[in-house]
């Protein structure tokens, strides 16, 4: 048996350092923030900003979590809501998707927009209405979603 060199030794029994590792930062952007490659690879900077200095206005601190949040829902809805005159969509379907997709890209729950945020959310950005059909509950009118 031949010997072998301690650098091919230590590879396949690797252990990760700590400076592997990306950290992450729980607090608001401001000027002259650098934030990780890995959080700029899942949301767009441009957004994030805007996002901050909307909620910076009104004197709300909001934490790169909650920012990467609103970035989902905005992909959410890019995706997967259009309106339509004629289609509707329960309400609760749209927000059980709206979950599953927030759990696809974050582990968790969301923790911003809840079922009453959402439902807000979507009535003022379509400028629809929640309307109750019976037999099948609440209902958006006027948009549908696209699997």
């Amino acid at each position: 048996m031949t010997p072998t060199k301690s650098s091919e030794a230590g590879i396949a029994f690797m252990t990760p350092q700590p400076e592997q590792f990306h950290q992450t930062v729980v607090r608001p952007i401001s000027a002259g923030d650098s934030i990780s490659l890995t959080f700029m690879d899942e949301a767009n900077i441009e957004v994030l900003n805007r996002f901050n200095e909307r909620f910076q206005l009104t004197g709300i601190e909001v934490s790169y979590e909650e920012l990467h949040e609103l970035n989902v829902l905005k992909q959410f809805l890019g995706r997967h809501v259009k309106q339509a005159g004629i289609c509707d969509v329960q309400c609760m379907l749209l927000w059980s998707e709206w979950v599953r997709t927030f759990r696809r890209q974050t582990p968790g729950f969301p923790k911003l927009i809840l079922e009453k945020e959402f439902r807000c959310f979507i009535m003022d950005t379509f400028g629809i209405e929640v309307v109750d059909k019976g037999f099948r509950g609440a209902v958006y009118l006027g948009i549908k979603f696209i699997p």
